[in-house]
């Protein structure tokens, strides 16, 4: 099965001893962390290159890898001056991933909503939006480039990147140099999408799995709060579907945990487990078959 991270929010308010020596315990090897996030190391410096250089130390001593930084912003935010300035706060971000000892750091692509970046807006749906999302990731993209690193866009049903579509697209107009994508299916997935989930979940796959070096485990939930991202296990999607498009097309790639609290940890590792085991014994019974 893929090797298992987790998200450095799963244990918001630990220091990053306590972090990775928790996630080593039960077996995770990864870390997408969030720079600014408070981990009891220099936390009044996030943004300093020697604070990067201690971090990267304690998980890299512990045996934990840091697989990408968490530089999530809505990139379209309506205020334009707030916008700017948490796009040169992801710049400086940008900056710092070779510190890190990563190439990758992702962000949403956010929404036009005036004061939620994760609800749904007529205008994150306009071609002046789409247009607009293409500019500022040409500017992010062009950053990383330039420090040998890639920019990873991860899509949200209600933003203005709200499919694997657009995801192709954005490719095709912007070019795979300094720019690639987050494998979450979970985000992606409509409601139509859940009453054919092998048919949606492959079509993820194929437009833009070759461009994801990171995948996510959570889950997907349409319910009386509207479309939310659980943990894994709390939702409606259908992890054996999700596991054998990631052993069978992505194995070599980090899936990452998030949307978990530390005391869930345990259970949505199981469960990922025993998709993944579901998978080999139902390969298992079909190489019995053939023979």
């Amino acid at each position: 099965m893929n090797e298992l991270g987790f998200m450095s929010y799963v244990y918001m308010g630990w220091s990053a001893e306590a972090m990775a020596e928790d996630a080593r315990s039960k077996g995770m090897r990864y870390v997408q962390l969030d720079p600014k996030q408070a981990v009891q190391v220099m936390d009044d410096q996030p943004l300093s290159p020697v604070r990067a250089e201690k971090i990267r130390s304690i998980f890299e001593q512990r045996g934990i890898r840091i697989v990408g930084l968490s530089g999530y912003t809505n990139l379209m935010n309506p205020n334009l001056s707030k916008r700017e300035t948490k796009l040169e706060q992801l710049e400086r971000m940008i900056d710092l991933c070779s510190v890190y000892g990563t190439r990758y750091i992702a962000t949403e692509t956010g929404s036009l909503h005036p004061t939620n970046a994760w609800r749904d807006y007529e205008g994150n749906r306009t071609p002046e939006a789409w247009e607009q999302l293409l500019q500022i990731t040409d500017r992010l993209r062009n950053r990383a480039v330039k420090n040998d690193a890639v920019l990873l866009a991860e899509g949200f049903v209600l933003n203005v990147l709200a499919s694997t579509d657009q995801a192709a697209e954005m490719l095709q107009r912007l070019g795979t140099e300094g720019l690639a994508f987050i494998m979450d299916p979970f985000n992606y997935l409509t409601q139509e999408d859940l009453t054919r989930q092998q048919e949606a979940m492959t079509k993820m796959f194929d437009q833009i799995g070759a461009n994801c070096p990171i995948a996510h485990a959570k889950d997907a939930l349409y319910g009386t709060e509207g479309f939310t991202t659980p943990r894994v296990g709390a939702g409606q999607a259908d992890w054996h579907v999700y596991a054998e498009l990631l052993s069978r097309r992505m194995p070599e790639v980090p899936l990452i945990l998030e949307h978990a609290k530390p005391e869930e940890v345990d259970d949505c590792l199981a469960i990922i487990r025993h998709s993944f085991e579901h998978v080999e014994a139902s390969r298992g019974v079909k190489h019995a078959g053939d023979a």
